[in-house]
């Protein structure tokens, strides 16, 4: 993942590296692994062994690129930077499942499970078309 982010001014460029990282990650988890289950309103998958979050296995290569472009209303120049990391990560996910796959999943995570039934019924809907 290429995640190039205007900082305004990066105090501690490695810090910064390392937030874009874990933004990533964060982003990650959201787009493909993290789901709540329920059962008569109450979460069943509450610890770490069913809900599942990314760990550093998971993760693929990323390119962090520090754009340094100081705000003129932060201060000392600086920009945030927590959430807009992360928020790009799920849309550049469905993107790229659609791309490869040709049809857009509508509901995250965008897990295995969630994308072969998405699958069949994409195979489904255009069988009925005559597609």
């Amino acid at each position: 993942i290429t995640a190039a982010h205007d900082v305004g001014h990066a105090f501690d460029k490695e810090e910064v590296i390392g937030q874009i990282n874990g933004g990533i990650s964060m982003g990650l988890g959201y787009g493909i692994f993290e789901e709540v289950s329920m059962e008569n309103g109450v979460i069943k998958n509450r610890n770490y062994d069913t809900y599942l979050i990314p760990t550093a296995v998971d993760m693929p290569d990323t390119n962090p690129i520090v754009v340094e472009h100081p705000s003129l209303t932060g201060p000392y120049g600086a920009r945030g930077l927590g959430e807009p990391v992360t928020c790009a990560v799920a849309p550049a996910i469905i993107n790229a499942i659609a791309d490869a796959a040709g049809f857009y999943i509508r509901d995250i995570p965008a897990s295995l499970e969630n994308v072969l039934s998405y699958a069949r019924k994409n195979v489904d809907t255009n069988t009925l078309r005559g597609q």
